[in-house]
């Protein structure tokens, strides 16, 4: 996706990428940068809007670069933390174009959207300080993740019923007895209404019993994003985020403590590669 930017950095923290610990990075004569995700991860995404979900297969590579459409330099860049690390264009040039792209069965493709997964893990409750990067819509699509989050949630849930939930401005929230409990979904962090005696965690159990429940939002440093929900018939929902933010997009799981007031328990960034 060709998409311009104003500001003396490329503006890459609008275009971010996410890439998984452990990937081997390579630096290419042409100035970009070649990713291979470690066994288990695979990239996925969307060409196009509208078009179907791409994948590269595990141990396939991807490739980040980065064009000046005007006066200085942007070069690609990878920036690494203990949970991955993440992509971008950096420089002095004021109008750069990052993309994201894949050779898929011998044809060269430029994403507008995607992310990797890891089908290597599996669903299951994080703890609030458990740091993943948020999951993507794009994801939601693939039949696999689909019956993966069907399988967790009547496990978890066991016969009981699914809540009617409090849909507001931007935000999901379940009802006393329920929890918006943070789930790691093959390595994406999401957040999903079940039952509170079901969260492992005791302290979020107890807050979500006895003061109202809690709920998902997204919040947008520049432009917007929303929450959104993927739903699994006859079983529960999802929660992300997606929309047309040009900032930092990150989603978040906010008990409710009464009298309005909120405490926020975890929140994940929403990247858009």
């Amino acid at each position: 996706m060709e998409k311009k930017h104003k500001n003396h950095d490329c503006g890459c923290k609008e275009e971010a990428g996410w890439i998984p610990v452990n990937s081997r990075i390579q630096v290419n004569t042409n100035r970009s940068i070649s990713i291979q995700a470690p066994p288990g991860w695979e990239y996925l995404g969307r060409v196009k809007r509208g078009s179907k979900i791409l994948r590269v297969a595990s141990g396939g590579t991807t490739s980040v670069s980065c064009t000046c459409n005007s006066s200085g330099s942007c070069l690609p860049f990878i920036g690494s933390g203990p949970k991955g690390s993440t992509s971008g264009c950096a420089g002095d040039c004021n109008n750069c174009t990052m993309k994201q792209s894949a050779v898929i069965g011998n044809v060269n493709h430029d994403f507008v959207s995607g992310g990797y997964i890891d089908f290597a893990d599996t669903v299951r409750f994080i703890d609030d300080d458990f740091q993943l990067p948020a999951a993507f819509p794009e994801m939601f699509e693939l039949p696999e993740v689909q019956k993966a989050i069907k399988d967790f949630l009547e496990r978890v849930y066991a016969g009981l019923p699914y809540p009617k939930m409090i849909i507001g401005e931007n935000y999901v929230a379940a009802p006393i007895g329920y929890t918006m409990a943070t789930v790691s979904l093959f390595g994406r962090a999401t957040i999903m209404a079940v039952p509170a005696i079901a969260v492992p965690d005791n302290t979020q159990r107890m807050s979500a019993m006895a003061a109202g429940g809690a709920k998902a939002s997204c919040s947008c440093t520049n432009g917007t994003c929303t929450v959104s929900s993927t739903s699994i018939p006859f079983v529960g929902s999802v929660t992300y985020c997606e929309g047309s933010c040009s900032g930092t997009c990150t989603l978040k799981a906010s008990r409710i403590i009464g009298g309005g007031d909120e405490l926020e328990f975890y929140k994940a960034i929403a990247y858009k590669f």
